[in-house]
């Protein structure tokens, strides 16, 4: 048993509150003929001999996650009149695992795996294998496994945690909420969505790269709906040399800002290509380890981007496989996630929206692909002539909210309440009034003290009340007489 990554432990603390399918990362693949049932039952073993993360389970250890083998996942075929869709959105057991299975519905093969091991690159990387042992082939064992990467996560930890700290000291604002059309954004958790595919127009302009055209391209979007600061989360690959070829989370969402003001598109771009360089060096730490005080939301900010390259798809029985990279699971993090693969000739997305966002999520979608048409026509087009509307201008900040009363002393469980957070922090010098943030504490803290108030003391509270009152007092007068 190991310890897991920053990366994976943040995720586990956000996904224990989240829907069954928010951090499901499905694969569908179908097969030009008819699969051999029996080389794909092999080359399924094979990847999971192969990936060690294919074969693990999420376990808690007194509020830290931790990685333990089990059994992997064998090929299942489906029955004649089973649903794609109940494949994909059966839930996972994390303590039990493994965390991504196999199933095949007649030519096509369905992926579901966890977020927890898995990321976009990773689909990739398993399908390749699969193409590979299904051809009877051995692929080369991966330079490094799961078992290196927590050892090398600690370190790059310690090392880049200063620096990302520094970084985004001044940078971090509390996203504003997001207008479109006329509907006002604010979600940053997960539930139900829904999904629209189309195919962006996305122009290759000069010294930009086809993935900062279209982040800037929904920044001008926003803007030209009247958000004078915008803010969206932005998918980046933390990947290090050597783990081109592994399967793992390497990925995190990190918040870019921008205030578009009249500016043409071209000094835009190019303006918020420095913003994304500059953050680039800080990505492999986790925002909730560089900022303390951020509360481990599903989503960074209301609205999303993910944009990945993709190869040219693996071959079965010397045919090309048909690969849905971006199958939905049926849920949504956030209130807009924008998701784009480039293949290097077309660009698909889907816009997977919420509750809140379905009514303009097509509109959102129209005047994306409206400002990517103007722009190729001429870069230099002002952002105020990109998108017209007559949407409300929402403002640039919003007052913070008042401070509450200062909760009053909890009794007789401050003393061992209190005990634990000693314990925890290793100083006995804490007094019931220290902040948590303050003190050095973090999302990994907060849940390590749950854990241990839960088992020892029978006091369950959620991570929130940490955020909301993030004292001794503060956290016994929340969770109420015992």
């Amino acid at each position: 048993m190991i310890q897991a990554s920053a990366a994976q432990h943040g995720m586990w603390v956000a996904a224990a509150g989240a829907g069954p399918t928010a951090y499901h990362l499905p694969l569908v693949v179908t097969f030009a003929h008819e699969p051999d049932v029996g080389l794909l039952t092999k080359a399924c073993a094979a990847a999971a001999d192969r990936h060690a993360l294919l074969s693990s389970a999420i376990v808690d250890r007194d509020g830290v996650a931790h990685l333990t083998p089990v059994a992997a996942s064998g090929l299942r075929v489906a029955g004649p009149h089973e649903p794609v869709d109940e494949e994909i959105a059966r839930p996972f057991d994390l303590e039990r695992g493994p965390l991504v299975r196999f199933a095949l519905f007649g030519r096509t093969l369905v992926i579901t795996a966890h977020h927890l091991v898995f990321d976009g690159q990773s689909k990739e990387v398993l399908l390749r294998d699969l193409a590979a042992g299904y051809a009877g082939e051995i692929p080369a064992p991966p330079p490094r496994t799961a078992a290196d990467e927590p050892a090398a996560d600690a370190a790059r930890l310690a090392d880049r945690r200063a620096a990302a700290a520094a970084f985004w000291d001044g940078r971090w604002a509390e996203p504003l909420p997001v207008l479109v059309g006329d509907q006002v954004l604010t979600g940053r958790d997960h539930g139900p969505g829904q999904v629209h595919a189309f195919t962006p127009p996305l122009p290759d302009l000069p010294g930009l790269t086809r993935f900062e055209t279209l982040l800037a391209a929904v920044h001008a979007t926003l803007a030209g709906h009247g958000n004078q600061r915008v803010t969206t989360g932005v998918d980046l690959s933390t990947r290090e040399p050597g783990a081109a070829d592994v399967i793992g989370p390497f990925a995190t969402e990190l918040p870019v800002d921008s205030q578009p003001g009249d500016a043409t598109f071209a000094q835009f771009a190019a303006e918020l290509r420095g913003a994304l360089r500059a953050m680039y060096p800080h990505r492999s730490v986790p925002l909730a380890r560089a900022v303390r005080r951020i509360r481990p939301h599903a989503a960074v900010a209301p609205v999303s981007v993910s944009y990945r390259r993709v190869g040219a798809p693996p071959r079965f029985d010397g045919a090309p496989a048909d690969v849905d990279w971006l199958a939905f699971a049926g849920s949504v993090r956030g209130d807009l996630q924008l998701q784009a693969v480039d293949d290097g000739t077309t660009v698909t997305a889907r816009l997977r929206c919420s509750a809140a966002a379905a009514p303009v999520a097509q509109r959102f979608a129209g005047d994306l692909c409206a400002v990517l048409t103007r722009v190729a026509a001429d870069p230099a087009t002002p952002l105020r002539d990109l998108v017209v509307t007559a949407a409300p201008v929402l403002p640039a900040a919003v007052p913070a909210p008042a401070a509450g009363p200062t909760p009053a002393p909890g009794g007789d469980l401050v003393e061992p309440v209190l005990a634990i957070w000693r314990d925890v922090f290793g100083d006995q010098a804490i007094g019931p009034d220290d902040d948590l943030f303050d003190l050095g504490g973090d999302s990994l803290t907060a849940t390590q003290i749950i854990a241990r108030m839960r088992k020892t003391l029978g006091l369950d509270v959620d991570i929130d009340t940490f955020f909301d009152h993030p004292t001794v007092n503060g956290v016994v007068h929340a969770a109420g007489p015992r």
